[in-house]
């Protein structure tokens, strides 16, 4: 081996024998050190600042090439500062505010950070984009839009409210229902009623929309229209409500009345009103009673095909009490029967007897004591 040669290995075991070289001083780094903005928004960049093995020391901050029309503020442990104080091997965090103030045009501005301590010093650049603030934008985009329900079904819709803006936004909610129907707006979980959401730059809320039919909404289609809407920015959502009828059966009597009169034996009739009071149609119905035994109670007509919602039907009630009815009280059941449903009524009878009856009775007894008299007067003497 040469010299020359014995001299280039010397060397290599020379640098893999000595101790690796340690950067000592100071550094600022941030995640994010170029930043679009607008002119209304307030820019944040969070800052480090690490000690590589030096003394403890205080560390002065500063900024230098700021634009023309931008205000800032190094901001730290909740105050205002200018100075952090590093030990050896740490770091210490702090944030740089910036805000436009005017007088600058749309562009890209260059300025940096400086870190000043005992003999050291270091020195981040940063960027800012001024442009003009992007338009806000907010979407409502509903679940379910379409639910099938009764009129006392609570109809829930779940919409997710998203905010497309660059900013942070509040938004009012609303909504256009068929009037009588109640509206209300909660938070997904938890159950809190809501009127305005604040929403931060991209992010979204999932909202439960409550909507409360009237008891008496006739069966259709009738649809919702929920509203968000900020400051600059308005999104619409379109729900629809399939009411599906409810067929409801009433039986009374001709003006509520609930009671008549009959005579044992003879024929009476009693008006019967058969009512539709729900939302749908009833078909089918078939009339039938439950009677006192020895009584007959026939209905004219004793089936209805339909009743419409919200339509009244009168039925003649023929009612005979039994021919050995004594004079008294007497309830009857009238029962309405339907493919849907089934109502039914009790109605109080009051029974009399037949004044030739009674005349007869009278004359029986009249009869009865003549022949007592005439015994006594003849037997009475022996």
């Amino acid at each position: 081996m040469n010299r020359k040669s014995l001299l280039v290995a010397l060397a290599l075991v020379l640098v893999c024998l000595s101790p690796v070289w340690a950067y000592e001083g100071l550094s600022v780094a941030t995640p994010y050190p170029s930043v679009t903005t607008g002119e209304t928004e307030l820019v944040i960049f969070d800052l480090t600042v690490k000690n590589y093995d030096l003394p403890p020391q205080r560390i002065d901050l500063s900024v230098s090439g700021i634009p023309d029309g931008w205000d800032y503020e190094f901001v730290g442990g909740g105050g205002l500062v200018d100075a952090v104080f590093v030990e050896p091997e740490s770091n210490t965090k702090v944030q740089l505010w910036v805000a436009f103030n005017g007088g600058t045009a749309s562009g890209r501005h260059e300025f940096s950070v400086e870190a000043k301590g005992s003999g050291h010093s270091f020195s981040l650049p940063l960027s800012l984009r001024l442009q003009q603030d992007l338009p806000q934008r907010l979407e409502l985009d509903p679940e379910l839009p379409f639910i099938k329900g009764t009129p006392d079904t609570d109809f829930t819709f779940n919409v997710a409210l998203r905010n497309q803006s660059a900013r942070e936004v509040l938004v009012d909610l609303d909504a256009q229902a068929p009037e009588g129907f109640s509206v209300q707006f909660s938070q997904q979980y938890g159950g809190k009623a809501l009127s305005t959401v604040p929403l931060a730059s991209g992010a979204d809320e999932s909202i439960k929309v409550t909507v409360k039919p009237r008891r008496d909404t006739p069966e259709g289609t009738y649809p919702v229209t929920v509203v968000a809407k900020s400051e600059a920015a308005q999104a619409i959502a379109n729900l629809t409500m399939e009411i599906e009828g409810t067929p409801t059966l009433k039986v009374s009597g001709e003006g509520g009345l609930l009671s008549g009169t009959a005579v044992a034996g003879k024929e009476k009739t009693l008006a019967v009103e058969v009512s539709n009071t729900g939302t749908a149609d009833v078909t089918d119905i078939s009339l039938s009673a439950y009677k006192p035994s020895g009584w007959q109670v026939i209905f004219t007509p004793d089936t209805l095909e339909n009743l419409p919602a919200g339509e009244t039907r009168e039925i003649q009630a023929v009612i005979q009490p039994s021919s050995n009815a004594i004079t008294g009280d007497y309830s009857i059941t009238v029962r309405a029967n339907a493919k849907e449903t089934s109502a039914s009524e009790q109605f109080r009878i009051t029974v009399k007897t037949s004044t030739l009856w009674g005349i007869v009775a009278i004359l029986i007894i009249a009869a009865a004591g003549v022949v007592l008299v005439l015994a006594v007067r003849k037997f009475g003497r022996r």
